[in-house]
């Protein structure tokens, strides 16, 4: 509401926490923020423009049975009408294409009860007289169906305990009845049969899908979509049932106040011999939510009542039995435990029986069964490998398995539903969808994600059926529509389901080996944190927000990965395809018939929806929006938040929306005139006349509001300056009446004086009167004697009469008196016996107080004994719990530790491989290089070979030439003495350490060796790497020298010449690679060994 308008005193809704829109007046208002002042006495505070909204009474007194005529459409008049409708047992109420139905909780209403369906019955081919009802949607949708050949739907939605499942009944009710109407007796005969077996399905169906939660004792925990079949003349001739997503964690366990599905409760309350069950308290799955009492479903009787139904539908007495044992052994399955043995697990002794039982129901191996619940079998490298299992993954296939087994016996049902109903006609069909509402908990995992995108997709369903309709209304009545924009959530639709989105990123996770739910969750916000449907809080680690159409969502991740997954091990398939029970070995589909790809839960929830929207596209829909209207689900009990937050979620607020998206308020002609002809310069002039007036005095665009045929389309702001003109048009009007209303007390005023002065006259009459009162003393006098005489007589009469009531009321007193007399006498003989009596009475008094005392002893007795072992019995079974909540905490923690364990091995196995790898590629790098440096010694060493062969030829010649010198020369031997002393003398003086002996010609010092040892010793084996010596041995590696000094380089005595002649320095730079070349070959040589 514009701030504006708001006044003080005004009257209003006002939005309170407690109870959403209520009314009140406004007490204060600063232009920003004000005070409403509730009818009921509330007082509330801080309320901005958005949360204030202007009414009038004529708005407050609105009464309709279509939402969309009131006058000013707001969720607050249409919350107002709702409740004050609602208090008035009228529950139904029409929005549009919708009905909503508030639930009454109490069936006995009197124009809601069967006796009324005549009088919608003898309706044509719409409702046009009654009041809305469901009655109504069937009449309507099954004359569309007859009228149009066309199939047609019905979507039923509501969240839990508002009444989806009776909808569907009543719904279903009235098609047969309505299709009974003509016909002969053989056609109507069969029509009725076939709505009897609708019905008759009903209850197994019921107590298979259907669970007590905290909201509703009968919850559905499934979504069904029922097509009801007609033949060409419009007779009810059968039906087809799909079932979508069964609530499988139900199987399992419920949540605190909540139960698991109804059929294990049946079971236990059946007492069949045959199963051999125990108390309902021993079984851990029935205990889960601590309720195991409930108002249906719950008693020997209704379980009687299920098989009674099963027999009607066809079910032979084997099957039915064989369904209650398959029950019975997922009872007993679940309270199977395992205990940790190392890093695996094996079965608890002390729970072997409900093995044994579950064996014997199932008709399995039991021994085959205890080994594969604990190991599992991979195929690795080529090889199949066992590996054990940790008590945590053993209870998962455990519970797989038992989920699998109910969910395939569900589907069982289903079909054997079909098998009963189903028939190939050439007609037409209704549609009748009862889906679970959207949903919005503390914790919300990967159920409400597929059931919110169920939801999402019939919104944008809905949204863009409505707003077609409601364009082309527009259309007709001329007004220009090209500026309204869809409400469009297919965004939303993409980003949960599309290519890319959510479930396809849950499916990409699920594929990899290593996949978690952190994973998905970083995938999720990287590719989709620009999506303005899509929020991730900071400080949230496991979990993001969806904007729905109906609020958001938090979503968290833990475990998405498991409940999409929902794999069974083959083993255990082929385990229960074995079973001995003919039941049991059909349940389960046989692994080589199915796909060999594997296909997600969400990925096939996603394809059902696909196929769900594409039906019901191709048909006419029609809504039903059931709404719980208090969570305390008693008659007449009304709460605002909790009924807005429904008819948010079902789509009932979206209407609004998609209204305040074209043009909200729209008004006939008739009813625009009455309201804002004050503002018309012509008040007397027709209608559209007047309308036309006004906008063209008001300078109305398109954009504020335009003229149809029939009816005025007005845009909120439009309405808002209506008003505002309204209003200061009542402002001159009022100014025109006040100066009327003081000329009128005026002409009062002198009205009132020309009587003053007429009552003067009167008094002045009246001072007259004392001569008529001495007129009427005299006249007394003259009479006065007359009236003593009979004074006289009076007084005379009056002494009579007195004398005679004397004498009466003496004798009245005597008589008294003698009746007194009588009645004591009578008073001590009763007294006397009464005595007389007393001790005989006074005993059996006693005796009856005492046998009454000791009755009621015994009785008190009694009870505390009941009492005592009753609380025993709860002190046992609380005990138990908390044995099985502990037993629970610790193998939650033992599978957390185990868990950080294996993760913490395979980062040092990891890392161990990366330094192996490491380390083999350092090796094999160092034996590339060290088998180059062999190779390159190889070759210096056959380099060196040459040389020395060269070099030991040269000098052979010298020595030649010297010989032919000395002899040509002839020189004596003193001469060759002397030459010979002069060599040595020089060659010591050169290398002091040196000594060289003439006759041996070999070296005595320093590091070489005599080219032939003199003293042989035993051949040694020699490694290819090593260096062959070739009568020498290297020199000790001297300290660098200068260029200068290895130019003027001589070699030492005994160097490779064994002579005094000096070496070339080619020579000595030779000598020195070899050195180096062969110590490089030793160290290659040693790392190699």
């Amino acid at each position: 509401m514009s701030g504006a308008l708001i006044e003080v005193g005004a009257l209003c809704f006002g939005l309170s926490s407690k109870d959403s829109w209520k009314v009140g007046k406004v007490t204060s208002w600063n232009g920003k923020v004000g005070e409403v002042h509730c009818n009921d006495g509330e007082k509330l505070t801080k309320l901005s423009d958005e949360m204030i909204n202007l009414v009038s009474d004529e708005v407050l007194k609105e009464d309709v049975d279509d939402l969309l005529n009131l006058t000013l459409l707001h969720d607050s008049t249409l919350l107002h009408v709702l409740r004050e409708r609602y208090m008035r047992d009228v529950i139904y109420t029409n929005i549009g294409a919708i009905v909503v139905a508030l639930n009454p909780f109490n069936f006995k209403i009197a124009h809601y009860t069967d006796d009324n369906m005549p009088k919608y019955l003898a309706e044509g081919d719409r409702i046009e007289s009654n009041l809305p009802h469901s009655w109504a949607v069937a009449h309507n949708t099954y004359w569309e169906l007859r009228n149009d050949q066309q199939n047609q739907t019905i979507l039923v939605s509501g969240e839990s305990g508002a009444g989806k499942t009776e909808a569907s009944k009543i719904v279903m009710k009235y098609l047969a009845a309505l299709s009974c109407k003509s016909g002969d007796k053989v056609n109507k005969d069969a029509a009725t049969l076939v709505g009897t077996k609708i019905n008759m399905a009903s209850p197994p169906l019921e107590s298979f899908g259907n669970a007590k939660t905290v909201r509703n004792d009968n919850s559905s925990r499934f979504g069904k979509f029922m097509r009801v079949k007609f033949d060409e003349a419009g007779f009810l001739v059968g039906a087809h049932i799909t079932k979508y997503l069964l609530e499988k964690s139900r199987i399992v366990t419920a949540a605190q106040g909540e139960r698991v599905y109804h059929s294990f409760y049946l079971v236990v309350r059946g007492n069949d011999p045959k199963l051999q069950l125990g108390r309902d308290s021993s079984y851990k799955s029935l205990a889960s939510g601590n309720m195991l009492a409930n108002k249906e479903f719950d008693s020997k009787e209704e379980f009687e009542q299920v098989n009674s139904a099963l027999t009607t539908m066809g079910v032979p007495q084997s099957d039915i039995d064989a369904i209650w044992r398959c029950v019975a052994g997922v009872l007993n399955a679940l309270n199977i435990e395992f205990i940790e043995d190392g890093e695996g697990s094996l079965l608890n002794d002390g729970t072997l029986s409900y093995l044994d039982k579950m064996c014997e129901h199932w008709g399995i191996d039991g021994e085959l069964f205890k080994n594969e619940a604990v190991t599992t079998t991979m195929f690795i490298g080529g090889q199949w490998i066992t590996k054990v299992l940790p008590p945590v993954k053993a209870v998962d296939g455990r519970d797989s398995l038992v989920k699998a087994t109910y969910d395939y016996e569900f589907g069982w049902l289903i079909e054997k539903c079909n098998e009963m109903l189903d028939v190939e006609c050439s007609g037409n069909w209704v549609g009748l969808l009862d889906i679970f509402g959207f949903e919005d908990f503390e914790v919300n995992s990967f159920e409400q994600i597929c059931i919110n995108l169920a939801n999402e997709s019939l919104q944008g369903h809905y949204n863009e059926y409505i707003f077609t309709k409601d364009m082309d209304l527009c259309r007709a009545e001329g007004i220009d529509v090209t500026e309204v924009e869809f409400p469009d959530n297919s965004p939303c639709l993409n980003m949960i389901s599309g290519r890319g989105g959510i479930l396809a990123l849950l499916d990409e996770e699920c594929s990899l080996g290593k996949g978690s739910s952190q994973g998905f969750l970083h995938k999720v916000e990287e590719h989709h944190k620009s999506n303005v449907f899509f929020k991730k809080k900071q400080l949230a680690k496991n979990s993001f927000i969806i904007r729905h159409y109906a609020g958001d969502v938090s979503y968290d991740v833990t475990g998405v990965l498991d409940k999409n997954r929902d794999t069974l091990k083959e083993a255990f398939k082929n385990m229960m395809r074995a079973s001995t029970d003919p039941f049991i070995a059909a349940l389960h589909p046989d692994p080589a018939s199915q796909n060999s790809k594997k296909q997600t839960v969400g990925g096939f929830f996603k394809e059902q929806v696909a196929l769900l929207m594409e039906l019901i596209n191709s048909t006419n829909p029609h809504w039903i929006r059931c709404v719980k209207p208090h969570p305390a689900k008693k008659p007449l009990h009304f709460d605002g938040v909790s009924t807005m937050k429904q008819l948010a979620s079902s789509g009932v607020l979206g209407t609004v929306k998609i209204r305040k998206a074209g043009y909200p308020i729209r008004l006939s002609y008739d009813s625009f005139k009455v309201r804002y002809r004050i503002i018309a310069p012509d008040p007397c002039a027709p209608p559209k006349t007047i309308a036309e007036e006004i906008f063209k005095h008001l300078n109305f665009q398109k954009s504020d509001g335009q003229l149809g045929v029939t009816i005025v389309f007005l845009k909120t702001h439009g309405y808002v300056e209506l008003e505002k003109a309204k209003k200061v048009k009542l402002a001159v009007f009022a100014k025109t009446l006040l100066m009327s209303a003081k000329t009128h007390m005026s002409r009062l005023k002198i009205a009132c004086q020309r009587k003053v002065a007429q009552v003067e006259v009167i008094q002045a009459f009246l001072r007259s009167k004392p001569s008529e009162v001495i007129w009427r003393k005299k006249q007394y006098a003259l009479i006065e004697d007359q009236i003593i005489e009979s004074t006289k007589k009076l007084l005379m009469s009056m002494k009579e009469e007195t004398e005679a009531r004397r004498v009466l009321e003496e004798e009245e007193h005597r008589v008294q008196e003698e009746m007194i007399a009588s009645l004591m006498k009578g008073i001590e003989a009763v007294v006397k016996h009464w005595w007389d009596t007393k001790p005989a009475r006074d005993e059996a008094a006693r005796n009856k107080v005492l046998d009454e005392e000791s009755g009621e002893r015994n009785v008190i007795c009694h009870e505390e004994k009941d009492a005592l072992a009753e609380l025993l019995k709860e002190a046992e079974e609380h005990r138990i719990e908390m044995e099985d909540l502990q037993f629970e905490r610790e193998e939650a923690e033992r599978y957390a530790e185990e868990q950080q364990r294996l993760e913490e091995l395979e980062k040092e196995r990891q890392l161990e491989e990366a330094r192996r790898e490491a380390e083999r590629e350092a090796q094999a790098q160092e034996l590339e290089r060290q088998r180059q440096i062999a190779l390159a010694a190889w070759a210096a060493k056959e380099e060196y070979e040459e040389l020395e062969k060269r070099r030991l030829q040269i000098e052979a010649e010298k020595k030649q030439h010297e010989k032919r010198k000395r002899m040509a020369t002839q020189l004596t031997s003193k001469e060759l003495k002397e030459t010979e002393r002069l060599q040595i003398a020089r060659s010591r003086l050169q290398y002091p350490e040196r000594s060289f002996d003439t006759s041996s010609k070999v070296f005595t010092a320093g590091t070489l060796k005599p080219a032939t040892s003199t003293t042989p010793s035993s051949p040694q084996p020699q490694s290819p790497f090593q260096p062959v010596h070739l009568g020498y041995s290297p020199p000790s590696p001297s300290p660098r020298r200068s260029s200068a000094q290895r130019s003027s380089y001589s070699p030492p005595a005994g160097s490779l010449s064994q002579s005094p002649v000096v070496c070339t320095r080619k020579h000595v730079t030779t000598h020195s690679s070899v050195n180096r070349v062969f110590r490089a070959s030793r160290r290659s040589t040693a790392l190699l060994i």
